[in-house]
């Protein structure tokens, strides 16, 4: 394949915004619509507007024969269209985008105080039995202290 036939047209954020309006995504408001698209992009929405799609019958890819695969290798799929189901929202893609975005922020939050809780034991631990623990191999797990040393400990 070359460049161009992998390349997507440009298109300008009302163009974009057209577009989905086009394949059936209803837009109740468009300045705002065009301010999401122009903030994050029409292709990290993309992903959060993908459930909405219609999906195509069931199906299965032949082979290069034109034939149906051995059983084990037999797999029945869907694909999503590029039309959108009846009643599909702008504004419910951008709250799934958002609502993942806050979800994130919290998962890495809670594994933030994970880390560093994991790090106060592990260093007050090692403080009890020596305060400069971290410069003594030997107090670690084999493999450890030599991978740490270029296998030198």
């Amino acid at each position: 394949m070359s460049r161009e036939e992998i390349a997507k047209p440009w298109k300008s954020y009302e163009e974009q915004l057209n577009l989905l309006i086009s394949r059936g995504l209803v837009v109740t408001d468009r300045s705002r619509a065009l301010d999401y698209l122009q903030r994050i992009g029409y292709y990290r929405l993309s992903g959060y507007w993908y459930p909405f799609r219609e999906r195509s019958g069931p199906f299965m890819f032949l082979d290069q024969q034109g034939r149906k695969p051995a059983k084990k290798q037999r797999k029945v799929v869907t694909l999503a269209l590029d039309q959108f189901r009846p009643g599909a929202r702008f504004e419910d893609a951008v709250k799934l985008y958002v609502f993942d975005k806050k979800l994130r922020l919290l998962s890495m939050d809670a594994l933030e105080r994970i880390e560093i809780a994991l790090r106060v034991d592990i260093s007050h631990t090692l403080g009890e039995i020596d305060p400069v623990a971290y410069l003594r191999p030997e107090l670690f797990h084999d493999s450890f202290s030599r991978d740490l040393n270029n296998g030198k400990g």
